[in-house]
């Protein structure tokens, strides 16, 4: 027997309730809005006056609520996902258990709103909602969620800029890749919230002691021989279209540092996972989906990530020489860009990686290591980029210590403590060198030809640990290619 289609919508009981309520809420007659259940998915509700009206369990996806009027308005297990609500008054409104999923509360009022748990059923007993309300990835810049009642709530991803969070209840909420600049937290309680501490500290007036209310995380430990035979399944999913294995579908794990070399990981779901320390040098990972994960110092270099979705991840000191997050082609002629809106990219080494076209909004790149960096066309607005003179913040070229190279002149032999193409720290004696001297070295590696002489720039010395920094002036031709021939494809500057 076939699926029987859902009967259509009667506009004309939706038109005549609209009516009725406003009738009652101008004390006119009329009567309260009876509306539970019912499909208004996609409707254009702009200004609408809802005060009060009984909603629990509607479909509004999609709906357009801008500047609507639903104060104490009943929403229970109401599904808003996507909804436009921006500058709408939910003032005292029951979102137990909502679905509010990428909708947009722009400077909504949301005072007292209830957003904790709870399990609705329709008529036929059926379960509609089970659990806190859904906020993930909502827009709620300056909403004002002052006493509001989110016990519970996930929140992973959601835009608080500049909200108002006083007297809020946040405890147990999960708030990953949360954007907290400017939050008002006077008062807020936050025990037992899984939330970034460097997110958390973006806010303004914190609770006294904060920091030790928070929980970690509760992710489950996928231990290495388990990721391994995962990715074996995914690989087998993606050569054979689907057809056979499985995708590789992980959501808070905590993956166990794994040797993952070449493998194919395209269109790989990680997101709120951490591989922090992980080597997955030289991947395939085009639209793969690896959004608020922890992905700090873990090696990706090489790896082809065209149109992936690195959304709020933490890429801290991760290594991404020769990275491509560029656009991902599709059919129509149409491309999917690389996202890493609000990424983490302090001291990431970006070494010749392609962000070509990728989008980049208020990513951190503080101190990221960009020689040789193609951003053309990307989108960095609100992107933190270090001046170009703060070397304690920006380091424009790759360090290496390995190999160490001997460095002779005429005030002895040396060796490298590590080198980049822009200079060179010497293990040497510090009373030999003076600050601002100008002095020729000659530069080599065993194994690797002839040493080549270049001037270079005394710039620091440091008695303790008795090391001399010495910065190449200027960097020539023939040093530079003598370099390029020590060092892997990926990190030679072109």
């Amino acid at each position: 027997m076939k699926d029987q289609a859902p009967p259509a919508r009667d506009l004309d009981f939706l038109r005549k309730e609209f009516q009725l309520h406003r009738q009652w809420l101008d004390g006119k007659g009329g009567r309260r809005a009876e509306l539970q259940f019912q499909d208004l998915s996609g409707l254009s509700l702009k200004g609408a006056r809802l005060a009060e009206a009984k909603l629990a369990g509607a479909s509004l996806s999609g709906a357009n609520l801008e500047g609507a009027d639903l104060a104490r308005a009943d929403l229970f297990g109401a599904d808003l996902e996507g909804a436009e609500l921006t500058g709408a008054n939910l003032m005292g409104a029951d979102l137990r258990g909502a679905n509010l999923h990428r909708a947009t509360l722009n400077d909504v009022i949301l005072r007292g709103a209830d957003f904790r748990s709870g399990t609705l059923t329709d008529n036929g007993g059926n379960t509609r909602c089970d659990g806190a309300a859904v906020l993930t990835e909502a827009r709620l810049e300056r909403a004002i969620l002052c006493s509001a009642k989110l016990t519970g709530c996930d929140l992973t991803g959601a835009d608080l800029m500049d909200a108002d969070l006083s007297g809020a209840d946040l405890s147990k909420c999960v708030m990953l890749g949360v954007d907290l600049s400017g939050a008002n937290l006077s008062g807020a309680q936050l025990a037992g919230t899984v939330v970034d501490a460097d997110m958390l500290a973006r806010g303004r007036h914190l609770p006294d002691g904060a920091a030790t209310m928070l929980a970690e995380p509760p992710r489950r430990r996928i231990p290495a021989a388990e990721l391994q035979a995962l990715v074996d399944a995914h690989e087998k999913w993606v050569e054979s279209s689907g057809a056979t294995g499985a995708r590789l579908d992980l959501d808070m794990a905590e993956l166990d540092p794994a040797m993952l070399h070449g493998r194919n990981l395209a269109g790989a779901r990680l997101r709120r996972c951490r591989l922090s320390a992980a080597d997955w040098a030289d991947n395939r990972l085009e639209m793969a989906d690896l959004s608020y994960s922890d992905l700090s110092t873990t090696v990706l270099d090489g790896s082809v990530m065209a149109g992936a979705t690195l959304r709020r991840a933490n890429l801290s000191n991760a290594h991404l020489a020769g990275v491509q997050l560029t656009a991902q082609p599709m059919s129509g002629g149409r491309t999917w860009p690389a996202n890493l809106d609000g990424a983490n990219l302090r001291g990431a080494d970006l070494t010749n990686a392609v962000l070509s076209g990728a989008i980049l909004r208020r990513a951190d790149l503080a101190g990221a290591i960009v020689t040789g960096v193609n951003m053309r066309g990307a989108d960095l607005a609100g992107a933190t980029r270090t001046g170009e003179g703060d070397a304690r913040q920006r380091r424009r070229l790759r360090r290496f210590t390995h190999p160490a190279l001997a460095v002779g002149s005429r005030k002895g032999t040396a060796r490298s403590r590590n080198w980049s193409f822009g200079g060179i720290s010497l293990d040497a004696d510090p009373g030999l060198y003076h600050e601002g001297e100008l002095v020729t070295l000659l530069v080599g590696a065993p194994g690797g030809g002839d040493p080549v002489p270049v001037q270079a720039k005394v710039m620091a010395l440091d008695g303790g640990a008795r090391s001399v920094s010495l910065k190449f002036e200027p960097l020539t031709p023939e040093l530079k290619s003598y370099l390029n021939g020590l060092v892997a494809p990926r990190y030679r500057l072109g």
